[in-house]
């Protein structure tokens, strides 16, 4: 049974996604890339105000120069009590203390998923190495937002990451540019999550405010297909 991931930015908007009983809040900056962080401040704002009611996410932005540079943001963000935190796929999962590093994180308890960006011919063969560190999981998004995960690859690669994913024991998810058009082919592949922010935001546009009767809309679709 799939379940529902939606991107905030905002406690206001937070409320609105725990209100609509979304499995995932994932907290990001749409205006600074698909994986902005967030910032700190307004992270534990919402951690406050949501007082574990909900299942919580971050991102730590892209872009890291350095092993150590992500380290030092995951444990930034870990400490603000996100339940999960989400980082980019790129060089440094090629870097020599990469796996020691991240099997230091997840040995403490820190839940991590690994972002692939499906419009940068991502390979997959990465996903044994994240079981061997302890990864909690992987996803599939678009880096480039006029990209839908829909268009970029076809069903038998998506098919194929989720089927890898718990072949190495990893929950799964699919995002990138989806909207209500899109959840039933998501939805008939049965990914944990499907991740979303345009298709539920006013105009369909990821840096506008969420909309309340979209979001509500998207979660019923899911529960209906659910049942």
């Amino acid at each position: 049974m799939s379940q529902l991931l939606i991107s905030v930015k905002s406690v206001e908007e937070a409320l609105i996604a725990s209100y609509a009983d979304v499995d995932l809040i994932d907290l990001k900056d749409p205006s600074v890339g698909a994986l902005g962080a967030l910032n700190v401040d307004v992270v534990q704002e919402v951690v406050g105000t949501l007082a574990n009611d909900a299942v919580v996410s971050a991102t730590v932005g892209e872009g890291h120069h350095n092993i150590q540079s992500l380290v030092t943001d995951i444990r930034r963000y870990a400490g603000l009590s996100v339940d999960v935190v989400k980082i980019a796929v790129d060089d440094l999962f090629d870097h020599d203390d990469f796996v020691a590093e991240m099997q230091t994180l997840t040995a403490e308890g820190i839940r991590l998923v690994a972002v692939f960006f499906a419009d940068q011919a991502p390979s997959f063969a990465c996903l044994a190495t994240l079981e061997q560190c302890g990864f909690y999981g992987a996803m599939l998004d678009t880096k480039h937002k006029k990209s839908m995960l829909v268009d970029v690859l076809p069903d038998e690669q998506l098919q194929s990451f989720l089927q890898l994913c718990e072949q190495h024991h990893l929950i799964s998810g699919l995002a990138g540019s989806v909207n209500v058009e899109h959840m039933d082919k998501l939805l008939a592949l049965k990914p944990s999550f499907i991740g979303v922010r345009g298709g539920v935001c006013e105009a369909g546009d990821r840096v506008t405010d969420l909309s309340s009767n979209k979001l509500s809309a998207m979660k019923l679709m899911l529960l209906n297909y659910n049942k």
